[in-house]
This record gives structure tokens, sequence and C-alpha cells, in this order.
């Protein structure tokens, strides 16, 4: 039972050993390094040229002049709509409106009360 628990038993194999580290191993050639260091500084430059990292694109400066356009439309009929309401108060508080004529209520006859209750519940 203890054999079972430590689990398979490892053999080393120099051969496959030997294959990975060709395949894994970098370059010997004194060219590869000194293009690859040009690549490097040849895209640093590019970067520089193109812009700052936290330069924005193309299509989120559209998109924030947009939200802006909706949010200064917004915000203007807002204003527009209670500089409205504010005249008209300052209109109805200044202008005396005509009184109006006392209202009289025609009297009907006297309902039963069965009756008043059922106009009362179905609104007729």
């Amino acid at each position: 039972m203890n054999d079972e628990m430590n689990g398979p038993a490892l053999v080393r194999d120099d051969e496959v050993t030997n294959h990975l580290r060709a395949i894994v191993a970098p370059p010997a050639e004194e060219t590869y390094w000194a293009g690859l260091e040009q690549r490097i500084a040849a895209r640093i430059e590019r970067g520089r040229d193109e812009g700052r990292w936290w330069a924005l694109s193309e299509r989120a400066y559209q998109f924030g002049l947009m939200a802006a356009g909706l949010t200064l439309i917004v915000a203007t009929s807002v204003f527009l709509r209670e500089r409205a309401l504010e005249r008209r108060m300052a209109y109805e508080s200044v202008i005396e409106t005509p009184t109006a004529l006392p209202q009289t209520f025609a009297r009907r006859g006297l309902v039963p009360d069965r009756q008043a209750t059922l106009r009362a519940v179905t609104d007729h």
C-alpha cells in the first residue's frame, strides 16, 4: 500500500531532455539579438509618433462628443422649461384673474339612500 501512495516511478530519459533543450534554447547567432533589439527600438519610436498611451481613439472622441451634445440638449430643455414655469408663476402673481361667478347647483329631488349608494359605487 505504501508503493501506491508514492505514485509512478520517475524515469530519466536523456534523449528526450536533449531534444527539448534544443527546441527551447535561445538562438546562438549574434544577428538574432541585434535584429531583436532593432525591432524593439523601432516599435518604441513608432509608438512615440502615434501618440501617447493615454491618447484616446477616434471612436472614443466621437462617443464623448455625442454624450456631451446629448447632455447639453437635456440641460437646455430643463432650463427653458423651468424658465417658462417661473415666468408663468410671476405673471399669475401680478395679474389678477377675474373671479368666477358663484356657482349654483340645481337641486334634484331627494334620492333614497339605497339608490345613492348604488350610484356612488357604480359612478352612474
